[in-house]
């Protein structure tokens, strides 16, 4: 692995690490609040509400990256494509016996 991918990997573990820490840190912190049900009821609606409003934002952002790199490589293929039969093409006429050639005969 290189270390473009090795650190990829790693900020997906981050993430994932501390989404799970901050998750069991905020599930003690509520058992432990000195509320009614219904005060923790709505609470935890506000908190669920808030983060499928995150949630979707990090969505709607990953999509947009995802659409960028793609078109991003469609260009880089092409432009190899350009170069690639660009330097067959002039390969094929560097090949060619020009004519009056000394090895005719």
């Amino acid at each position: 692995m290189d270390d473009h991918t090795t650190h990829g990997d790693s900020g997906w573990v981050n993430t994932f690490v501390f989404i799970a820490g901050f998750l069991l840190g905020a599930g003690t912190a509520i058992m432990m609040t000195p509320e009614s049900g219904s005060q923790l009821r709505s609470r935890l609606a506000r908190g669920a509400k808030t983060a499928q409003d995150e949630l979707s934002d990090m969505t709607a952002q990953t999509r947009d990256a995802l659409s960028s790199l793609k078109e991003e490589a469609k260009r880089s293929v092409k432009q190899a494509g350009v170069r690639l039969h660009t330097a067959v093409d002039a390969t094929k006429q560097s090949v060619k016996t020009p004519a009056g050639d000394p090895f005719d005969d």
